[in-house]
Formats: C-alpha cells, structure tokens, sequence
C-alpha cells in the first residue's frame, strides 16, 4: 500500500502513529490478525511491526555504536539467553544480517557512522528482518542513497512483498510509488483524498 501526498500533508505522521510514536487524537491502530491495539513502539515491536523512519540517521540508528549492536536491538528476546545477550550469538547474527543485506563494512564491529548512506540503509532494513517482522512502515525508504543502492532496495521490497509481507511505502516520490504499489492513497490536509489500484 503506497501512501503519497506532499511532506506537510500527514503522511510522515500516519507512519509514526501506526507504529505507536504518536498518539492517534480518535481512533485506534489495531492489528486485523491478532486483534491488539497499538499504543506505543512496544506493541507494535511485539505484533512484528517494523518502522523504518524518513530520518535514518537520528531516528532509525544509534550511529556511535557498531553495526553488531544496531541490528541486535529489536532481537533482544530472539537472542537472550535466560537473562543476558551472548555476545557470540548477537555477532554470529549481525554475521548472518551484514552477509545476507550485503553490507559493506569491515566487520560487524564497525560504528555505524563510518559506512555510506546506502550500507547504513540496509543496516536499518536488516534489523527488522532479522526480527522477522511480518508488518513493514517505511518511511521514504530509498531517500539519500545512490541509484545502485536503490535498485537493490526496490528488489528486496519486491521480494518481500512476494513472502507476504505487508509494506506501507509512504513517499514524496510518485514514480517510485507507482513503480512499486498494488493500491496508492493520496493524503492532502492530514485526510486521505483519492484511492488508485493498480
């Protein structure tokens, strides 16, 4: 489902609220498969719902840390061992996420400042599927990386959408919408004005 509309129009807001950042002033986030409602980032970490924020740097990445420590924080309870991390077990996993997002980096000790726009991306991409979220928010997805990165990101979507994964794309990009939407919602003034199928 693409959401498009101009950056002052809501859509940045829609994605936060239904990922539990900002409180809906009516209404409710609810999760049709399960039933639960969605009050804050808690929940929705729970119901397997990813964001990946327009703003990566200071939204979606502790920048001073490594790469290992990014990707291991929303696997805290796939990774614990009754009340601690292995930290053998995060490394092997942020291995697996840096092998299967190709992440270019010296290892999976390396701080996440030091790599490009694009490898940073996927460093945020590959947190939520390591989680194996099955609920996707991204919020302009592709914004600030090279059109090599880009391509390969529209792929990856592609490729999760074909598993079943649900994906909000909301975007300021229409040919990027159109590209890769089966339903595109058009929001102006914070309401939903036009619907278009594909």
């Amino acid at each position: 489902l693409g959401i498009s509309g101009l950056s002052n129009s809501g859509i940045h807001e829609l994605g936060k609220t239904i990922f539990g950042l900002i409180k809906p002033i009516t209404g409710a986030v609810t999760v049709k498969k399960t039933g639960s409602i969605i009050k804050n980032s808690r929940a929705a970490l729970k119901n397997k719902i990813a964001y990946i924020p327009k703003n990566r740097d200071t939204e979606a990445l502790f920048l001073r840390v490594s790469i290992s420590e990014n990707v291991a924080i929303t696997a805290y309870e796939k990774l614990k061992k009754i009340f601690y991390i292995s930290k053998k077990k995060q490394m092997s996993y942020a291995g697996n996420i840096i092998e299967s997002m190709q992440i270019k980096c010296k290892d999976a000790k390396q701080n996440v400042m030091e790599l490009s726009g694009g490898n940073k991306q996927k460093v945020v991409f590959g947190k939520w599927l390591g989680n194996d979220s099955e609920i996707f928010i991204m919020d302009c997805p592709t914004r600030g990386i090279d059109i090599g990165v880009k391509s390969a990101m529209y792929k990856l979507i592609d490729q999760m959408r074909k598993e079943k994964k649900a994906i909000l794309l909301i975007s300021e990009e229409l040919p990027e919408l159109i590209g890769m939407s089966d339903r595109i919602l058009v929001m102006k003034d914070g309401i939903i004005q036009a619907e278009f199928k594909r």
